[in-house]
């Protein structure tokens, strides 16, 4: 879902990763820098950290999802100065999301401090919560798949709850 239509249009792609996040790009930008002749993509921001693209965003004034929240001085344990008050080197953040993501993958959602994305999707865009944790059904193989109702997550998560434990995945 991820890589594979990537690959389809490649040769066409302009792409916003930055090294930072993750090993696998960082050994990759070693490889090929910003632009990847041969593969056809070119990674103008993979030199850019997290702290480039906020300080940028707040210095020319640019609009963000509002799931980020507005951008402050600070940390995420509630402590949070406005750009009058501290630009003094301390980190940028949001005051929202961090990062986004598809808003069905469960990928990490058990390591998730406070309300996981699924709690957070429940508040902010209950049709998709809806679609998502509703639906599915069991093929004529025993195979939990999805229905046009939706992509059965509920049951999904409900599942792995049973094997480790009733709150592993909250939803």
């Amino acid at each position: 879902m991820k890589k594979k239509p990537f690959h389809k249009y490649k040769k066409k792609m302009f792409v916003a990763t930055m090294t930072e996040e993750s090993m696998l790009r960082r050994t990759a930008w070693l490889k090929t820098g910003c632009n990847a002749f041969n593969q056809g993509v070119s990674k103008p921001m993979s030199f850019w950290t997290e702290q480039d693209v906020l300080k940028y965003i707040k210095a020319h004034g640019l609009p963000i999802a509002s799931v980020y929240g507005d951008i402050v001085y600070g940390a995420r344990d509630g402590v949070q100065y406005n750009s009058i008050l501290c630009d003094c080197g301390s980190k940028l953040c949001t005051t929202g999301c961090d990062r986004t993501g598809c808003i069905f993958c469960g990928f990490g959602a058990h390591l998730e401090k406070g309300k996981n994305r699924f709690e957070r999707l429940k508040h902010t865009h209950h049709k998709q919560y809806d679609y998502c944790m509703g639906g599915g059904a069991y093929d004529t193989d025993g195979l939990w798949k999805p229905t046009k109702e939706g992509l059965g997550m509920a049951h999904c998560i409900d599942e792995l709850n049973r094997l480790y434990g009733k709150d592993f995945i909250k939803y």
